[in-house]
């Protein structure tokens, strides 16, 4: 694989040298330029590689977010990266355009931690009032539930080995933390507070 420097008319992508998922860091000294096509490849190559192993799940989630399709060539997703990239780069929005989106995002409280009125509530909880299920779907709910643990009592069985993998740590240069990937890469490395101290 080539390392290419970002500039000129090649169009790079940034590519885990150590992959995330097996606890990789997103430190400069962990990441490599590769061409689109290299870095595509070099997923499919990574999946392969981790077949058996508990990091396989993660190396086919990255072929499966560069691949959404399925059955496309490196060739092709190159050339189809390409093509979206100098379509953003080229892309200007309008004051019209923004103000269209402004407009349709008004009142839209997902996710802004808007709570209903104690009105909205009970009008919730009265229109479920008095709705029962029917024996019929009950049976069949029974039927569904049999053998399974309850889903207080933990899973006993085959079920217990899933539980029990463990999962893989990573430590902050930083502040030396130990933690678990996905949340040390939000809260330590590069956005660690002592980094930010120093």
């Amino acid at each position: 694989m080539r390392n290419l420097s970002k500039g000129g008319s090649v169009i790079v992508e940034s590519h885990h040298i150590i992959p995330s998922s097996c606890g990789g860091s997103n430190l400069k000294e962990n990441k490599v330029n590769l061409t689109l096509r290299e870095h595509y490849v070099c997923h499919v190559l990574l999946e392969k590689i981790y077949r058996d192993t508990k990091f396989h799940a993660g190396m086919c989630r990255a072929v499966v977010a560069m691949n959404q399709r399925g059955g496309v060539s490196s060739r092709t997703y190159q050339i189809i990266r390409e093509k979206h990239i100098t379509n953003l780069r080229g892309q200007t929005i309008s004051d019209s355009q923004k103000r269209a989106i402004s407009d349709a995002n008004k009142g839209n409280k997902s996710r802004t931690g808007h709570k209903n009125s104690p009105e909205h509530i009970e009008k919730l909880r009265l229109s479920r009032l008095g709705s029962k299920h029917s024996n019929e779907t009950k049976a069949k709910w029974s039927q569904i539930r049999k053998g399974r643990p309850a889903w207080n009592k933990g899973a006993i069985g085959e079920l217990s080995p899933l539980f029990n993998v463990a999962k893989p740590k990573t430590v902050c240069p930083y502040c030396n933390k130990i933690g678990g990937v996905p949340s040390m890469k939000r809260h330590h490395f590069e956005n660690c507070n002592l980094k930010k101290v120093i």
